[in-house]
């Protein structure tokens, strides 16, 4: 009887930890170190982004810091709810009936360079980094491996110099007269370049808004589906591109970083194939966006032995958790993708 006792006193001074999927607000109040406007937080972050997979995601939610979250921990769970994994939106592997679609993840460095071709037209996206004193930029040499020879459209998706810096280039070899640019301030003298070699050139210019959508032709368009100017940072504020071919859909991502990712959340479908953003960046890291994306393949466009770290292990963690396939320009070289709409195939400079 006395032990009894004591383990239903022992009980009543050390609760049960709370569950951030069921609790309220004012059960999470009672916890040191979360007010009102932090407990109001996470229940908003549950019910308009994502429930809680591990206690580790409660970091995301604004008013958590290190601190607070460490204090935390003997006192949240998070109950263990198996959610399937969503494979409905892959494509077979193998031979296709018909190449509608090439998508070319260019070997460049630690940079985005990203061809997309039909029989109609030809598109660059971002031109990755500018060559060394008098040299061509990366992206030419890359360009010709794959059989390029013209290109119909150069786009970025923010003018960093390791998007950008080879677009000036692209466009003068390969004789490319149209150039569309998100629009983002950002003062650099690549990007000065580049807008004044538009300017001198006298080519097409255009500057992109949310929701511009072309046709690369009759079974193949792109469109701009995010884009917020004024979202701090250039990476943060990178265009979001989806391109479609019948079921097969890929997600440009540039360089945006989570600030951009958790308000991209709510709004994501499953795609089939990732660019990964920020060339696997811990700075783009949001596990729920992760499992809401849930590709098929993730493509990480990153340098050899660059000094970042990139792409960080948690981040491939991370994607492979959600079942992608994980492909690495840092490994396979250039990457090549096929598809008819209905099924998928890659090659690439280091494997057939």
């Amino acid at each position: 009887m006395l032990l009894l006792l004591i383990a239903a006193i022992s009980t009543l001074l050390d609760p049960l930890p709370l569950d951030l999927n069921s609790a309220s607000e004012a059960d999470l109040c009672r916890l040191s170190g979360i007010g009102p406007s932090t407990a109001s937080a996470i229940v908003e972050y549950r019910e308009t982004i994502s429930s809680f997979a591990s206690v580790d995601e409660l970091v995301f939610v604004s008013g958590i810091g290190p601190l607070t979250f460490e204090s935390l921990l003997p006192y949240i769970s998070v109950t263990n709810v198996v959610v399937p994994m969503d494979t409905s939106h892959f494509l077979d592997e193998g031979l296709l009936s018909d190449t509608l679609l090439t998508v070319i993840f260019l070997d460049i460095g630690n940079g985005d360079a990203i061809v997309l071709q039909t029989e109609e037209s030809t598109w660059l996206v971002d031109g990755g980094p500018p060559g060394n004193g008098a040299m061509r930029a990366p992206v030419v040499q890359r360009l010709r491996e794959g059989g390029i020879d013209t290109l119909s459209v150069v786009a970025f998706t923010h003018p960093h110099a390791d998007h950008i810096g080879g677009c000036k280039d692209a466009m003068e070899v390969f004789n490319c007269n149209t150039l569309i640019d998100p629009g983002i301030d950002h003062a650099s003298p690549v990007y000065e370049e580049l807008l004044q070699y538009a300017f001198d050139s006298g080519c097409d210019y255009s500057i992109l808004t949310n929701g511009d959508r072309w046709d690369l032709s009759e079974d193949v368009s792109i469109e701009v589906v995010w884009l917020e100017r004024g979202a701090g940072s250039p990476n943060e504020a990178s265009a979001v591109y989806l391109v479609s071919c019948g079921n097969f859909t890929l997600l440009l991502t540039g360089d945006i970083e989570n600030e951009t990712i958790m308000r991209m959340t709510p709004f994501q479908t499953p795609v089939t194939v990732m660019k990964v953003p920020h060339h696997g960046s811990r700075s783009s890291l949001f596990p729920p966006w992760f499992r809401k994306a849930a590709p098929q393949f993730a493509i990480f466009c990153c340098g050899r032995n660059n000094p970042f770290g990139h792409p960080h292990r948690d981040v491939l963690e991370g994607w492979e958790t959600a079942g992608a396939g994980i492909l690495r320009t840092d490994r396979q070289g250039n990457i090549f993708l096929y598809t008819d709409g209905e099924s998928i195939n890659f090659k690439s400079s280091f494997f057939h």
